[in-house]
């Protein structure tokens, strides 16, 4: 069995196809629907990943610290 695997140069998995066989090859249907998605990966390996945004916690409430010196003497 043979193993198709797509990476970008900084080692990012766009297609791992597994188990590939000689009669998926030579069929037409599925040679057509493995091209199709190589031809897809390839696509998505030359674009940039899209960087997600980290997510701001903003506070609700703000509660004054009334105490706090008094607790630390």
């Amino acid at each position: 069995m043979a193993r198709i695997l797509v990476q970008t140069n900084d080692y990012r998995t766009v297609l791992d196809e597994r188990n590939v066989q000689l009669a998926d090859i030579n069929d037409k249907t599925p040679n057509a629907d493995l091209l199709e998605r190589l031809g897809q990966a390839i696509q998505d390996s030359e674009r940039r990943p899209s960087r997600r945004t980290p997510s701001v916690r903003r506070p609700v409430a703000i509660a004054p610290a009334t105490g706090y010196l008094a607790l630390n003497e």
